[in-house]
């Protein structure tokens, strides 16, 4: 959304609410990546240079392991402390209440606490799967 508004490039996870009234090529270019992995798009149009030079306080973390099925990585969702590079499954499975909820969906570790109100098909359809590997029933939808 735009007042939390999160997005992937090159495997660096960003949070560049911040950012977003700022953007040279206004909001809603990156709205329409808000959490998910815009790195293809980017790259068509940024040099890789960008973030440091206009936004390196926007950077949260990298993508790690611990997310899913273990084949991908999970989206950091906080800062991370010096040396951790993910957040594994055993962490994601403490936030499984209304007020710290995270999920995981395909292999991003998601921070969704805040927008469990805004949810379309209502707090519990995410609340089932607080703390726990929800791509499986996310691709259904």
């Amino acid at each position: 959304t735009k007042a939390d508004c999160w997005v992937v490039v090159a495997g660096q996870v960003l949070n560049v609410t911040s950012f977003l009234s700022e953007h040279p090529g206004g909001e809603l270019a990156i709205l329409t990546f808000a959490g998910k992995d815009a790195t293809e798009e980017f790259n068509m149009i940024h040099p890789p240079d960008v973030i440091g030079k206009y936004a390196p306080d926007s950077v949260v973390g990298m993508l790690g392991g611990g997310g899913g099925d273990g084949a991908g990585g999970g989206a950091a969702v906080s800062t991370l402390p010096p040396g951790v590079t993910g957040y594994p499954m055993e962490e994601v499975a403490k936030h499984n209440t209304k007020a710290d909820c995270w999920v995981v969906v395909a292999g991003q570790v998601l921070d969704v606490t805040k927008f469990l109100s805004e949810h379309p098909g209502g707090e519990l359809a995410i609340l089932t799967f607080a703390g726990k590997d929800a791509t499986e029933e996310f691709n259904m939808i």
